[in-house]
């Protein structure tokens, strides 16, 4: 029986399955023992996310939830080590593939985009170790995972991301991040004073053919883009940038702050992953989803 779905969970649960069939085989190899699919292990690995629990805690939860289990044709509740394993073993693209496909849904028409950047916490550690931490070291330095985003700020899609062990200053990956987008022809581009840079101008003008609305740095030479954008600045228009933040407040609430993983690989990978499910969340908000049970 199909029905139009009004629980976020089971929504959101549904969409990362029927996303995740298309961005990965059934089965990572034919010797593999075929006792879960890539789609099945996926889509929990994006509901895991969106709940913001471990991997034991989720596998004991989900044994609770038989309308999950029924959505994915879950006969057994994987152990958690074999989320991890697949966690591990599954390609950072794959994260890219995922927001690929959802911002085909929301069907994207000249953008005016938003790009902004933001750090997440890469241990578990207690403030009390930290601190001890801090006054042993005088040069300590906390490192983090470095996360930039490009949004549609009418949907408020994330079209595109840049994921990097931190510290790193916002304007060392701002042009590959906007060639990402060039693909979805967008007519401007608005971002902070961070990303003042005459190379960044020359691609938003040259490549992406779009305006660029960043506001110029004190003492900052005079270069020829960014003439050309001071004579064509528009505040209303730079301040659609404040969306992007919000984007990143909302992924930071739901999907946590904090990452789990140890190694700088996994943390990038934990960070993409993140993205890709407010891709998902925000899709499975924003529209009505039939389902057949």
């Amino acid at each position: 029986m199909a029905n139009v779905c009004k629980n976020e969970l089971i929504k959101y649960t549904f969409v990362a399955f029927e996303t995740a069939k298309k961005s990965l085989p059934e089965y990572s190899c034919e010797k593999s023992k075929h006792a879960y699919t890539q789609h099945q292990l996926m889509a929990l690995l994006c509901l895991m996310k969106r709940l913001n629990l471990t991997y034991r805690v989720f596998t004991s939860l989900i044994q609770l939830t038989p309308e999950i289990c029924l959505i994915l044709g879950l006969k057994n509740v994987p152990h958690y080590t074999t989320l991890q394993k697949f966690f591990k073993r599954i390609k950072s693209q794959v994260m890219d593939n995922i927001i690929d496909l959802i911002v085909e849904l929301f069907d994207i028409k000249d953008p005016w985009v938003a790009l902004d950047g933001t750090g997440h916490s890469c241990d578990m550690a207690s403030l009390y170790y930290t601190d001890n931490i801090k006054k042993q070291s005088k040069k300590w330095r906390k490192s983090f995972t470095k996360n930039q985003i490009a949004i549609d700020t009418r949907s408020r899609v994330i079209l595109a991301q840049r994921v990097a062990k931190g510290p790193r200053h916002d304007s060392k990956d701002a042009i590959a991040l906007l060639k990402k987008i060039k693909k979805y022809n967008p007519i401007g581009v608005s971002l902070d004073k961070a990303y003042d840079n005459e190379k960044i101008h020359k691609v938003i003008h040259e490549e992406l053919k779009a305006t660029s609305m960043i506001p110029r740095k004190k003492g900052a030479k005079k270069g020829k883009y960014r003439m050309a954008m001071e004579s064509l600045f528009s505040k209303p228009k730079y301040h659609q940038r404040s969306i992007v933040e919000t984007v990143i407040s909302v992924i930071k609430r739901v999907f946590g702050d904090k990452n789990q993983s140890r190694s700088d690989k996994l943390r990038n990978k934990e960070t993409k992953l993140k993205n890709a499910c407010y891709d998902v969340y925000l899709y499975a908000k924003t529209f009505d989803i039939t389902i057949q049970i």
